[in-house]
């Protein structure tokens, strides 16, 4: 079922939030991850991801950064582009639009 682009706009944080919520219990024991809501209307998943990841179909609507560093999303592929937002470690955050990379920072 797809949904109209406002809906998802303003839904996509409660979905992820409650996707994460839902898989908590494994995401602990596979490590750190990193969830956007795609132009499928699915919730996309990089697990223990370092350094940068291009993405396809990352949609606007929204993410959630489970790893230990800020991610920053790029508009292009290859960390290159425009910075659109920076999600620090352990939260999330809506997006307007889609992006086509992202970068993860390392923490000790």
């Amino acid at each position: 079922m797809r949904i109209n682009g406002t809906l998802r706009a303003a839904a996509a944080p409660v979905l992820l939030l409650a996707a994460a919520a839902a898989g908590a219990g494994s995401a602990q024991a596979a490590g750190p991850e990193f969830q956007y809501l795609g132009t499928d209307d699915q919730v996309h998943v990089l697990r223990a991801p370092a350094g940068c990841k291009d993405v396809s179909g990352a949609g606007g609507g929204g993410v959630v950064n489970k790893t230990r560093g800020t991610a920053v999303l790029y508009s292009g592929a290859g960390c290159t582009g425009t910075a659109l937002a920076a999600v620090p470690a352990g939260k999330s955050a809506p997006t307007s639009r889609g992006f086509g990379s992202v970068r993860f920072g390392v923490t000790g």
